[in-house]
């Protein structure tokens, strides 16, 4: 049968809690300090992650108000622009139109004066023509 030896076991326990406590301070304290570290550094990344994702936020925000500043400011430069050329183009538009006036109404005045010098031209010599055109009726 079986024999329990009583030395053999006492020494058995006294090694095993010997063993036990070796590997208690030299393995898993350290590695239990190791984990509790690296969890903290993993929570602490978080939290900097977290925040640096509202500051993004915030900075995004800024930036969208920036742009949309930016935008109307060219939008308003834009149409001051396009309203100062449509103010010269009507200038310069009514500025040849006057000048085409003032060429109408000049060659309306040649016209009217070489139409009346026509006229005495023709007036003059009327007789002229009535003569050559009697002739050439008395002809036919």
């Amino acid at each position: 049968m079986l024999q329990i030896d009583l030395p053999l076991l006492l020494v058995t326990v006294v090694i095993f809690l010997g063993l036990i406590f070796v590997l208690n301070s030299m393995l898993y304290k350290p590695l239990l300090k190791f984990i509790d570290d690296r969890n903290t550094s993993i929570k602490q990344d978080e939290e900097s992650a977290s925040k640096n994702a509202s500051d993004v936020g915030a900075c995004k925000a800024e930036v969208d108000k920036i742009i949309l500043e930016a935008r109307n400011e060219a939008n308003s430069i834009k149409q001051a622009a396009s309203s100062l050329a449509k103010e010269e183009a009507a200038k310069k538009v009514q500025a040849k139109k006057d000048a085409l006036e003032s060429d109408y109404e000049l060659f309306a005045k040649e016209l009217a004066g070489k139409k009346a010098e026509l006229k005495s031209m023709l007036l003059e010599k009327l007789p002229e023509f009535k003569s050559s055109l009697s002739a050439k009726l008395s002809r036919m």
